[in-house]
């Protein structure tokens, strides 16, 4: 039996965030893959190796992480091993170099190198991507389209930039595997690099390179009065105007009270000096009418908030724009609802303490399964309807800093092929860029949890649009894994999860 190799060229953020369909008996025909599934913890420090994840392409070929270090402050240098334990060649095609996710990463990374794999600093909310030197070269192994024959392996190293110091773990994301939460930042004084298999080096420490690629992550929490974005930095509380205020009017509405009291409540308990807050209207009317009213709205909340906060020191700087920054396109009743808002921005309070995390995750259980619903069906789409497809949770991960991995599997058992392009994605109103598994959402307690993104847009998530049109289409007897970072708060102990086209998961434990 053989399996199908796997081409995905992951998008910018994809990081450890992997796409897998497994097939056997030839080429041009998938068949079932293992039963088991795909994803368990990562294996603990053992025989010089900090841990290993299995490789969603190929359940018999694993990442080791040997080393994570520290090079003074220059680099933080890592040093991974693919072991290939399977009878079949492992092809990683692009999947483990970057792209761009917008033109300003054009430049930073190399294309034909493992430029893919990232770190994560849960601490300041950041990816960190391997350095790029002066000559457009990443300090890191040089590959292009590569393959680790049956029963090989392959050292695979990077130079990222550093995280600020004082930081003593971060997560490592490796392109077709689970993460590697919370691992131990060690120090060496040598910055070799290998590059490639002719034993070519870079030292990371003397190196000239290029500004840094480190992209911001955002962790989005809706709620029934709009949302929260966490970018590490700052908190932007997004409070819908229909909330706030009646149509066309600036004068607080008796619920504004206790929306802002809670705003207040989180001012109080950050370290920031200024408050930024701006209104919004949709598109209706005209700049004669947006304009002035979406400063009133602004100036409103700034008054009530200066009578709720109570630590001092605090000043506040209140802007309208009109209808100029919509969210979304104005072009539907639901779009302009999210535009019409009030934004306020400020230093993001000192997060709580986390629940000690178990490293492993923990396992679903085969009752945590949805079925797909019969209606209504995807735009756009044409066919038959798989009736018989599921969707099993199989883990929630969650690192001491409260991201947390959801790992579930797609299983279909209908004589209809199951196409998940842009299934899982969110709807275009939501922020994301690109098929992925943005539309997949956590909830508890009347909150709903989103899949992170990079301020670019990119979910920290497969993007499926890379993926070979046989591998989005699954067929009968077959699955397919995915896995999705969230950021979920110490108090949440459980989740739903809600897939698009499937139904509700209820009870999750997270791990």
């Amino acid at each position: 039996m053989g399996m199908k190799p796997l081409f995905l060229r992951t998008a910018a953020l994809t990081g450890a965030l992997a796409l897998v369909l497994t097939s056997c008996g030839g080429d041009d025909k998938k068949g079932k893959p293992p039963a088991t599934g795909s994803s368990t913890g990562a294996s603990a420090p053992q025989n010089g190796v900090l841990g290993s994840q299995p490789l969603f392409q190929d359940p018999q070929a694993r990442v080791e992480l040997l080393a994570l270090e520290r090079v003074a402050d220059k680099a933080v240098v890592a040093r991974m091993r693919v072991v290939n334990q399977s009878a079949q060649p492992l092809d990683f095609g692009s999947m483990l170099s970057a792209e761009a996710g917008d033109g300003r990463d054009v430049g930073t990374f190399d294309s034909n190198a493992v430029s893919g794999i990232a770190l994560f600093d849960g601490g300041a909310s950041q990816l960190h991507y391997p350095l790029v030197s002066s000559a457009k070269e990443c300090l890191c192994t040089r590959a292009n389209f590569p393959k680790v024959a049956a029963g090989a392996s392959w050292d695979i190293a990077a130079a990222f930039p550093p995280p600020k110091p004082g930081v003593g773990k971060m997560t490592v994301l490796f392109p077709g595997a689970a993460p590697f939460f919370d691992v131990a930042v060690g120090t060496r004084a040598d910055g070799t690099v290998p590059v490639d298999d002719s034993g070519k080096t870079v030292d990371a420490a003397t190196t000239e390179t290029r500004p840094p690629r480190v992209i911001p992550v955002i962790a989005t929490t809706q709620n029934d009065t709009g949302a929260e974005d966490d970018s590490g930095q700052d908190l932007r509380v997004r409070i819908s105007s229909d909330v706030l205020f009646a149509l066309n009017k600036a004068d607080l509405s008796p619920r504004a009270q206790t929306i802002l009291a809670d705003v207040a409540k989180k001012i109080d308990a950050s370290t920031g000096t200024t408050v930024k807050i701006d209104g919004h209207t949709d598109n209706s009317g005209n700049d004669a009418i947006n304009q002035p009213l979406s400063e009133r709205r602004a100036q409103s909340v700034e008054a009530k908030l200066k009578t709720l906060v109570t630590r001092p020191g605090v000043g506040y700087e209140s802007k309208g724009h009109g209808s100029t920054e919509p969210l979304v396109p104005n072009d539907s009743a639901e779009g302009r609802a999210k535009n019409r808002r009030v934004s306020v921005t400020f230093t993001r309070p000192k997060p709580a303490p986390q629940p000690a995390a178990t490293g492993a995750g923990r396992p679903a259980g085969p009752q945590a399964s949805g079925t797909i619903a019969g209606s209504p069906l995807p735009p756009g789409w044409t066919g038959a309807w798989p009736k018989k497809a599921k969707v099993t949770v199989d883990r929630l991960q969650r690192a001491a800093d409260g991201y947390t991995a959801l790992t579930m599997t797609v299983h279909n058992d209908d004589p209809a092929v199951l196409n998940v392009n842009s299934l899982f994605t969110a709807p275009p109103g939501d922020g994301y860029k690109w098929e992925s598994l943005s539309g997949v959402v956590l909830s508890a307690g009347g909150k709903r949890y989103r899949v992170l993104k990079d301020d670019r847009g990119v979910a920290v998530a497969p993007r499926m649009a890379a993926l070979d049109t046989r591998l989005k289409e699954v067929g009968q007897g077959e699955q397919l894994t995915l896995t999705a970072l969230y950021k979920l708060p110490p108090e949440v102990s459980a989740v739903s999860v809600e897939v698009p086209y499937f139904a509700k998961i209820d009870g999750i434990a997270v791990g």
